[in-house]
């Protein structure tokens, strides 16, 4: 698990999930009171989301006027009109993330990654 803001609230896993099949996925999470919320992304939204993670952070660094968008399926991340968050889409629910909360992705994603390729590559071990 990746804490991706400093009070501890939102996070990245990466784990089996045994209501899917025990097939290995990303999840992004939030920790709240009451209630907390997560989105699960498989392999190939997680890949759509390191091609445009970059570009994504960079745009809400200098602003302007043009919304950045990615998309894949039902997986969708785009900037704000303004560039100070983004939202992570899975369907209808999803995450706004902060500037903040960009640079920490950035920073931990290529951990993220290989864990989820060390999951992926443990599948047929977990399976039987």
């Amino acid at each position: 698990m990746f804490f991706i803001n400093e009070d501890k609230t939102k996070y990245v896993s990466v784990g089996f999930y045994p209501a899917r099949y025990y097939h290995p996925r990303v999840e992004f999470g939030t920790i709240r009171r009451g209630r907390s919320k997560s989105l699960i992304l498989t392999d190939e939204q997680v890949a759509t989301l390191v091609d445009c993670l970059p570009a994504i952070r960079d745009s809400m660094c200098v602003g302007g006027d043009r919304i950045i968008k990615c998309e894949s399926g039902y997986f969708r991340l785009h900037t704000t009109r303004r560039h100070v968050s983004a939202r992570l889409f899975v369907g209808t629910e999803y995450k706004i993330l902060t500037q903040p909360d960009m640079d920490s992705l950035v920073r931990v994603f290529h951990n993220i990654q290989q864990q989820l390729s060390d999951y992926i590559n443990a599948l047929p071990d977990v399976l039987s």
